[in-house]
């Protein structure tokens, strides 16, 4: 562990969250009229989630561990009682807490009712010179909340299935009145209406010169994100290459790795092993964009420092930026606040080797006198506090969290060139993610090879129990997993989801992926008791809030579960 910090001090304030408002709790009439351009662009700062997925999403994935107790050796404040429901799969949380499923199913449609009543409002105003940018702004915060909300919320992942299943409630006008009634559709039309805002908010989409604070608003870039982030999760791959590489140019130049004779290096299946020129354009785009771990290790010290320098909006990677009120901050501080976190095994598997050859290279802190197995932490969510009563000194955690970060493109398109059978670019696009994430800054130690990955990936590709073996992934790999190309191909997918893992990790990516690639996950509570969350069982779809059921929204069905906690 590179660095220790004296144990925290665990203070928590009564009222540390503000109740939220629920969506259209307001009748229409008692809303400000907007009626210029300038409040409509006031109106789109609120047309993001407030809330933040991460916080719960991260204790459902694989690698969690019940370690009994917090950091100081007591039970969690009643404020964390929604990660207990959370690693639990519970259908419904224990309790309501402002930071739970529903909180963000109230925001998303709390983002949605404002960028409606933004588009209204430029329908009123007969869309004057320089609007435009804030339509598509509106179209795409709605395409962004609806799609959230639609890969959590329902059976997205299950493809065939699609044309039945349900959806989610597509709003597109303003309410004019309190609990409208809605269906769910399917959520194939779902997705379809999430689709054509997004076509219609490309068309007129903004650059930053349109915005105060760009970072933090839909331009063409955030656009693009969004895009592919959709087309990565419909297995869409030549438009997540269409997009990727939009964001993030491809290598033209490369460069030979030479053996001991100084003769070229060759793979296995006799190719040359080739990779991206340090000067090529698109090698040296990613040493300037990408967030430099490596840079920040040796300028940093303390974890505020590195919270302040990753979460910065500033920074080239971010594509889009935001801060909405968290505790993930505190979840993502090992055991200092919930006993549900990463094993202390699991976690350092996460951040440390990789099929590169050279670990990744993280600034991994822990607390003086923490228990053996309770993992380190690494700094990167920065907290904010919003005070709401001076007097009793409460309020509301805020976090910087960035919705959109350049790192995701270059690791979606290494995927997708692996699943098109584009292995060589797939190795080059990881190589150039590795530059700012591992130790060594020799390209001729961190580089990816057709056999490094065959070689790393090919002892637990041969387990038959092993997820990309399942019934739920057949089909999905041309090339047969006996042969070196279908040991290639699988490991490469592996090799790109273990970058994503280490990179997202607290950011609650990792479920998607959990969702997209069918990987089970089990979970043990210190008891001893444990369910394993099988890619077939209902708990995987995040169940409807009770307030949407009982007013009268279908709920998803909980009847499945192959493995219960027992």
């Amino acid at each position: 562990m590179r660095k220790l910090i004296a144990g925290l001090s665990v203070v928590f304030m009564v009222g540390l969250f503000a109740s939220c408002n629920k969506f259209l709790d307001e009748m229409p009439d008692n809303r400000t009229q907007i009626d210029n351009l300038e409040k409509v662009k006031a109106l789109l700062v609120t047309a993001y989630p407030a809330k933040c997925y991460a916080t719960w999403l991260e204790p459902r994935c694989d690698g969690m561990a019940d370690h009994g107790a917090t950091l100081d050796g007591t039970q969690p404040s009643a404020s964390f009682a929604f990660i207990y429901t959370a690693y639990r799969w519970d259908e419904y949380p224990s309790m309501e807490n402002d930071d739970d499923a529903e909180a963000y199913w109230t925001a998303c449609y709390g983002a949605i009712a404002a960028a409606n009543h933004a588009l209204e409002a430029l329908d009123e105003l007969g869309h004057p010179k320089g609007s435009e940018p804030y339509r598509a702004e509106a179209l795409l915060c709605r395409a962004y909340a609806h799609f959230c909300l639609l890969t959590l919320f329902t059976d997205f992942f299950d493809e065939a299935n699609r044309g039945t299943n349900p959806g989610i409630p597509y709003v597109t006008e303003p309410e004019d009145v309190i609990n409208k009634q809605y269906d769910r559709e399917t959520v194939a039309a779902t997705l379809a209406k999430v689709k054509d805002d997004l076509a219609e908010g490309l068309k007129g989409v903004g650059t930053a010169s349109d915005f105060v604070q760009p970072k933090f608003h839909f331009t063409l870039d955030a656009a693009r994100m969004l895009a592919l982030r959709i087309a990565l999760f419909e297995r869409d791959y030549p438009s997540v290459i269409s997009y990727a590489s939009q964001l993030i140019p491809q290598p033209t130049n490369f460069v030979n790795i030479v053996d001991q004779q100084q003769q070229p290096l060759l793979n296995a299946d006799g190719s040359e092993v080739k990779i991206p020129h340090p000067n090529d354009f698109a090698s040296l785009f990613c040493v300037s964009n990408l967030f430099d771990w490596r840079a920040a290790n040796s300028a940093y010290s303390g974890s505020t420092e590195f919270q302040l320098a990753f979460c910065n909006a500033n920074n080239a990677n971010i594509i889009l930026a935001g801060e909405p009120y968290s505790l993930l901050n505190r979840t993502s501080m090992s055991t200092a606040y919930t006993r549900y976190t990463h094993g202390g095994k699991e976690f350092n598997a996460i951040l440390g080797a990789n099929a590169s050859g050279v670990n990744w290279y993280m600034p991994i802190f822990g607390f003086n006198g923490a228990p053996a197995d309770a993992p380190g932490f690494l700094p990167k969510i920065y907290e904010d506090f919003k005070v709401t009563n001076i007097n009793a000194n409460t309020g509301q955690p805020y976090v910087r969290f960035a919705l959109f970060r350049l790192e995701e493109a270059l690791l979606a398109r290494a995927e997708a060139y692996a699943m098109t059978g584009e292995y060589d670019k797939a190795l080059a696009d990881l190589t150039m993610f590795s530059q700012r994430r591992v130790q060594s800054e020799n390209i001729v130690q961190y580089y990816y090879s057709r056999d490094k990955v065959v070689d790393y990936y090919t002892d637990i590709l041969t387990l038959s129990d092993h997820y990309m073996n399942s019934n739920f992934n057949a089909g999905r790999f041309s090339a047969a997993l006996s042969t070196y190309e279908g040991k290639l191909q699988r490991g490469l997918v592996l090799a790109v989801l273990d970058a994503r893992r280490m990179e997202y990790i607290y950011e609650g990516m990792r479920w998607f992926d959990i969702l997209r690639w069918n990987i089970p996950v089990t979970h043990t509570m210190l008891s001893g008791e444990s369910s394993t969350l099988t890619p077939d069982d209902d708990r995987r779809v995040i169940q409807i809030p009770e307030t949407a059921s009982l007013s009268g929204l279908e709920k998803n069905s909980y009847d499945h579960i192959p493995q219960p906690w027992s």
